[in-house]
This record gives structure tokens, C-alpha cells and sequence, in this order.
């Protein structure tokens, strides 16, 4: 099955130091895009970050590509003429669920929190609030990624053996709390709904843990990771049957194109 989309991460994925996208992996992916294929950012980064990180490095409206931007692991933008407009449909699914879950999700973030201080741990609140009601999560920050990666599990117990309707995930030294339609794979599945391809048309690219629910096969994309990624997510990619680059960040943006894309493609037109 060929590949019809690539949605990839941003830090620790393809983002160099000073968050710049190099122009050897920028050439590869306007290869990409004269093969047709769609381009999407799958981030948790808020939309104006992704703006500034376009512009740094010559996307977005200037090259008609990326195609659409996912923004907070739950908001879909599509790129029109000269500018990013949002996936009502999607968006507005997500925020309503979100708005009546959301009391909620604070009373439980702060009664973590409260229990984790009393145990002198370093640990404090990210996002919560309004900012939480855009973003479509709250988050806890903690001292190290080490300590974030331990909560972070201990958490996802606790909400599973309290029949919660939230789940959470580590990016990097924070743990967050998502309702049920939230996180990069949802909303990657739902954007490969919107252009019409199948989930095994998807190509995923991530590093950390927030990447997970996309890379770990539960959604049907074809998944890859870089060679500085967490062992884990390493070990995830492989067990669902994805690549694992020999090299890191955007040099294993290049060999994952390279890999997956175009020479299955070039196989494909000698076999035609």
C-alpha cells in the first residue's frame, strides 16, 4: 500500500537545534509533495508556536505544504491559500467534550498535585484554566523526565481502575490528562478520514512518549521512529511492525522517506 500522508512530530523528531528543519529534509519532503502526498505536522505544540516554527523555516504559505497542522494533540488545520483554517467538524467535536469534561479533569489534576507536594515531590501546575480549556488538556510539570515517565504511569493505572473517561501521556517532563477524543493518533485518524485514505495509507514519525497512541499500531498507521527516541518508543515501533532509523532527528527524517516512501515507490513503478 503506498503512502498517501506523513505526519510527523516536531521536537525530537525533525526540529534541529534552534528549531530549524534543515534544507536536505525540506528538498526530501517537497519530494514528497510532487508524488502527491499530504504533509502534516502531529505536535503538541499550540498553534502559534507551529506558526513561528513554519516561518523560521519557510513553510507553511510560502511552499503550500505543510498540508495541515495538528496543534495540542487534538486540533486539526488545513492549509487554504494563505492561510491555516480550522477542521470545524473535528475541532468542535473535541472542544464540547472537552467543556463538559473539564471540571473534572482540574479536580483531579489538583488533587495529584496536592498529594505529590505533600510527598515533597517537585512538581508543578502547566496548564490549567483557560489556556487548559484551548488546549484541550491540563498538564503537571515535574522536575525531571525520569520522575514524569514513573507518575506517568502510576497515573494511567489510577484513571483506568476508577473507570475514568480521561487518559494521560508523558511529553517529555510533563504529564498531561486528555479526554477520551484527544491525542495525536485520534486526531491523525480523523484527518485521514477527512482526505479520504486509509490507515494503512498513514505513515506516523514521533520520538516520545506523547507519540505512543500513534505509533503504537492501535489506529492501523504504519509507524517510524528516529534513533534518538526513547527505548521504549523504539521498542514500540518495532513490536507494531514499523522502522526504526539509524540515524537521529532530521537525518532520520531523510532515511525514513528514503525507506518507506520512495523506494517502495520506485519498486512500484518497475513492477508496472
Amino acid at each position: 500500500m503506498k503512502i498517501k500522508l506523513l505526519a510527523f512530530d516536531f521536537d525530537g523528531t525533525i526540529l534541529e537545534e534552534g528549531m530549524v528543519i534543515p534544507e536536505a529534509t525540506k528538498e526530501k519532503l517537497k519530494e514528497l509533495i510532487d508524488l502527491g502526498i499530504k504533509i502534516s505536522t502531529a505536535s503538541g505544540r499550540k498553534l502559534e508556536d507551529q506558526f513561528k516554527i513554519l516561518e523560521l523555516n519557510g513553510l507553511g504559505n510560502k511552499t503550500d505544504y505543510p498540508h495541515s497542522l495538528i496543534v495540542d494533540e487534538s486540533r486539526i488545520y488545513l492549509l487554504d491559500g494563505d492561510e491555516y483554517i480550522p477542521l470545524k467538524s473535528w475541532n468542535d467535536r473535541v472542544s464540547k467534550e472537552w467543556q463538559e469534561l473539564y471540571p473534572f479533569a482540574e479536580e483531579i489534576l489538583l488533587r495529584e498535585i496536592d498529594e505529590l507536594r505533600k510527598k515533597q515531590e517537585d512538581v508543578s501546575i502547566h496548564i490549567i484554566g483557560e489556556i487548559a480549556l484551548v488546549r484541550n488538556m491540563v498538564a503537571m510539570r515535574f522536575g525531571s523526565i525520569e520522575k514524569a515517565k514513573e507518575y506517568e504511569k502510576i497515573l494511567s493505572e489510577k484513571l483506568k481502575a476508577s473507570d475514568s473517561p480521561f487518559w494521560c501521556n508523558r511529553n517529555f517532563s510533563l504529564v498531561q490528562i486528555l479526554p477520551p477524543s484527544a491525542g495525536k493518533g485520534n486526531t491523525v485518524l480523523a484527518l485521514s478520514r477527512y482526505f479520504g485514505f486509509s490507515p494503512d495509507e498513514v505513515l506516523v514519525i514521533g520520538d516520545s512518549g506523547n507519540d505512543i497512541d500513534m505509533l503504537d499500531g492501535r489506529y492501523g498507521f504504519r509507524s517510524a521512529t528516529v534513533s534518538n527516541a526513547d527505548p521504549e518508543i523504539k521498542d514500540i515501533v518495532r513490536k507494531s511492525g514499523g522502522y526504526v532509523a539509524r540515524n537521529p532527528i532530521s537525518s532520520g527524517i531523510i532515511e525514513i522517506i528514503d525507506e518507506l516512501i520512495l523506494k517502495t515507490q520506485e519498486r512500484s513503478n518497475i513492477r508496472c
